[in-house]
C-alpha cells in the first residue's frame, strides 16, 4: 500500500506528462500552422508576391525524423506558386516516402487538375491519371516533366506550366550520403500576362503586345 501512492504521484512520472503534454502542444501547433495557417496567409498575400520564371527551382531534401514529404504546385499557395488563373491550388501534389533504412524513395502524385506526364525515358506527354507512383532510381540523372494548365485538347495543351522533377545523391555535413530532389519551372507557355494581374494578384496566360510585336 505505500509504494502505490510513491509510484502514482512519483517526480518522473510528473516530469513525463509534463513532457508528453508539452511535445503533443508542440505537435498540434505544428499541425495548425502547416495545414491552416499556412495556406491561409498565403493565400492572403498572393499580390505582394511576383510571378515565377523559367528556371525557378527547390531542392527537397526529406528530413532524417520523418519518412514523408508533401510538395505541392499550386495557385495561391505551395511550394511552388503559379499566381495563375489556370492552375489550381494544390493542382500538383507530390509524396516522397522515404525507405526504412535507405535512400531509396516511392513517389506519389497526386492531381486536382488536368495534367499531361512524361516520364524519363518516354517520348511523349500523356494524360495523367488521378494518381501516379516514380521511383527516386528512375530520376536520378534523369527528368520526369509534367505540364498543369486549366484544359487538355487531343493529348495537348495551348498553354501550361511545365514543371520537371529529378534526383541526385550529395554528401552532408555529417558524411552521410543523402538524396535530394529538384523541382523546377522549366516552361510557362506562352506566358503570363503581366498586364491582366487582378486585385488577388493572380494573372492569365499570355504574351504582352509589345513583346508580339
Amino acid at each position: 500500500m505505500f509504494f502505490f501512492p510513491a509510484l502514482l504521484y512519483s517526480p518522473k512520472l510528473d516530469l513525463f506528462l509534463i513532457v508528453l503534454a508539452i511535445v503533443s502542444f508542440v505537435g498540434m501547433a505544428f499541425f495548425f500552422y502547416w495545414e491552416v495557417f499556412r495556406p491561409y496567409s498565403a493565400k492572403m498575400r498572393p499580390g505582394q508576391m511576383e510571378p515565377p520564371e523559367e528556371g525557378d527551382f527547390a531542392e527537397i531534401v526529406v528530413p532524417e525524423s520523418t519518412r514523408y514529404y508533401k510538395f505541392t504546385v499550386g495557385q495561391s499557395y505551395g511550394d511552388i506558386v503559379t499566381l495563375c488563373k489556370s492552375i489550381q491550388d494544390e493542382h500538383l501534389v507530390f509524396v516522397l516516402k522515404k525507405g526504412k533504412e535507405s535512400e531509396d524513395y516511392d513517389i506519389l502524385i497526386h492531381r486536382n487538375g488536368p495534367v499531361l506526364v512524361k516520364p524519363p525515358r518516354m517520348q511523349f506527354f500523356t494524360k495523367m491519371e488521378s494518381e501516379e507512383k516514380l521511383e527516386s532510381h528512375e530520376i536520378i540523372g534523369q527528368t520526369a516533366f509534367f505540364r498543369i494548365s486549366d484544359k487538355i485538347n487531343r493529348e495537348r495543351m495551348t498553354q501550361y506550366f511545365e514543371i520537371g522533377l529529378t534526383s541526385a545523391f550529395f554528401i552532408n555535413k555529417m558524411g552521410k550520403e543523402r538524396m535530394k530532389f529538384i523541382f523546377t519551372v522549366q516552361k510557362i507557355h506562352p506566358g503570363l500576362a503581366l498586364r491582366s494581374r487582378d486585385k488577388k494578384g493572380i494573372y492569365s496566360f499570355g504574351k504582352e503586345r509589345s513583346e508580339e510585336e
